[in-house]
């Protein structure tokens, strides 16, 4: 289990490389060869680029601006410390050794950032598991690692690696599914392995590096980053404090670019039948105002809903559909519309329900009461200005539940209005229309939404009496260096398969901003890797 979370941390970092920076060197020419095929006994494969390829592909051109940033850097930094550090910190304790095995391991880890690495873990039915890591170095980096990571292994294992007679890498036999550790060299490539002795998936990259000069071979060439990973069998490698849920789907993963923004897309292949109801959209646009920040349009997630805990405590169907949207102004002036059948009477029975059994709990916990809204079916929460969470029913002949953070549907202006387009109304509704399967449509203007995103969370914190973020924080100091550069992201997804959904992304940096906001309470967590610093740090 050391060796694992050793490995896993190595391989975390190349997540947060796709949003911070690094330096560039040479290339290599591309290779014209078959495809690298997925075995049906892998758990997962990563493939990245690296930094030094990247930063000569016209397609990452101004992804690239964004991450040589000053504030990019200093994050990187941090977050590669906190990586280097952290197998140390769970598995030994605060102490001198882990300080050291987080000297060891930060080149290292800067050396996965900045060059091409490939990693694979395989597991047939009833044999042990496989891993091989491999990784392009020069013969400068590659003796560091041979020395550092032994060195780390050690001192994680308390056993010490034996020297390979060839004249560089080394071997260890533990006690353990990944008994057999080894590092060796063939060609440019730095290669990794755990698992039995002899381990049949190093054998097979070994030759196919001997062979090929490489040790995978990409889909297309337009790929920065790929990601093959079987959730369910990957959650028995994770740390067991993530408490994954059960029915996790198999995901590939490809990352790109444009030049001017980022291309995600991939699938989702789930163990059994989705519970999707796809009807045709009924936007509600008599509700919508403009121009807009965000709009989000979901449908055919009912069944899903309602087989959620959360519902069977609240006198309400799931909705049928549901659309959130933001408008400039306030931070918190986001709205949202949910279509639910005999609407009136089910907005009748939630108000009654928080007025005579939620409002005794917020009372006995020092929070104020919900509201009766004046006029209207429905109610209010909160006594600030700024923030003010209502819903009501809209009217009778819709069949829509409407809501947000603040009564003033008055849109305003903000710093970017001149800067980067906003689709209106009808073109966002005309885009879901025409998609027969599209069960997800989000849109939003992500430097906009930057500073909403992060108040929001702060409120969200105080609310809850969580610690709030730091604005002094590496993360926060970056969010607000990105926000200007930061244009629109779209993300679709799209059922193509009775248990399969599809999803593409365009984005300036590969984030929206509720998730860069989120990225950066992770990053800033006392125990990162794991947890929140919200939700790990006592409040004040």
């Amino acid at each position: 289990m050391h060796l694992k979370f050793t490995l896993l941390g190595l391989w975390a970092a190349l997540a947060f490389t796709l949003v911070t920076g690094c330096e560039k060197s040479g290339s290599r020419p591309a290779v014209s060869l078959t495809p690298t095929p997925l075995s049906p006994d892998t758990i997962v494969r990563v493939h990245w680029l690296g930094k030094n390829e990247l930063g000569n592909r016209a397609g990452a051109f101004y992804f690239m601006r964004v991450w040589d940033l000053p504030s990019s850097a200093q994050l990187e930094a941090q977050t590669l410390t906190r990586f280097s550090t952290a197998p140390g910190h769970r598995l030994l304790g605060e102490n001198g050794i882990t300080n050291q095995i987080g000297a060891w391991l930060y080149p290292l880890l800067a050396d996965a950032v900045w060059n091409e690495s490939w990693l694979e873990v395989r597991e047939a039915a009833h044999q042990p598991a496989e891993t091989v890591w491999i990784i392009r170095l020069d013969t400068p980096h590659a003796r560091l690692w041979e020395t550092n990571l032994a060195a780390v292994v050690e001192s994680l294992t308390g056993a010490r690696p034996v020297a390979a007679p060839a004249g560089f890498g080394w071997s260890l036999e533990k006690q353990g599914p990944l008994a057999h550790v080894a590092l060796t060299r063939v060609g440019q490539w730095t290669l990794v392995s755990a698992g039995p002795d002899p381990n049949d998936l190093l054998n097979e990259v070994t030759a196919r590096i001997q062979r090929d000069h490489t040790p995978y071979v990409s889909q297309t060439t337009d790929d920065w980053l790929e990601a093959d990973a079987d959730l369910p069998r990957l959650a028995a490698w994770l740390p067991q404090d993530w408490n994954l849920p059960a029915g996790l789907p198999q995901i590939s993963v490809a990352v790109a670019g444009d030049g001017a923004n980022v291309l995600t897309h991939g699938r989702l292949t789930f163990p059994g039948p989705l519970p999707l109801e796809i009807a045709p959209w009924t936007p509600p646009a008599g509700l919508i105002q403009e121009p807009l920040d965000s709009f989000t349009a979901i449908r055919g997630l009912q069944p899903w809903l309602s087989s959620l805990k959360m519902w069977h405590a609240l006198p309400l169907e799931a909705p049928r559909q549901l659309y959130f949207w933001s408008i400039p102004g306030a931070p918190s002036q986001d709205y949202f519309a949910a279509t639910l059948p005999d609407a009136s009477n089910q907005v009748n029975r939630l108000t009654a329900h928080l007025m005579e059994e939620s409002n005794p709990w917020l009372a006995a916990r020092g929070y104020v009461k919900f509201e009766y809204l004046p006029d209207s079916s429905g109610v209010s929460w909160g006594n600030l200005p700024s923030i003010q969470p209502f819903f009501k029913f809209a009217d009778a002949g819709s069949g829509l539940v409407f809501g947000g953070l603040l009564p003033d549907t008055t849109p305003g202006t903000n710093t970017l209005d001149n800067l980067y387009p906003r689709p209106s109304l009808s073109g966002l509704l005309g885009r879901i229309s025409g998609e027969t399967n599209l069960v997800y449509y989000d849109w939003e203007l992500t430097g906009s939404r930057i500073e909403p995103c992060l108040y929001l969370g702060q409120v969200a914190r105080v609310i809850s009496r969580h610690a709030q973020l730091p604005e002094e924080t590496v993360s926060v100091g970056w969010l607000r260096a990105i926000e200007p550069r930061l244009g629109s992201s779209t993300t679709t997804i799209i059922c193509t398969g009775t248990n399969q959904l599809s999803f593409f992304r365009k984005s300036t940096v590969g984030f929206t901003g509720a998730e860069l906001q989120l990225l950066a309470d992770w990053l800033e967590s006392p125990q990162f890797p794991s947890g929140l610093y919200s939700l790990s740090t006592p409040p004040p």
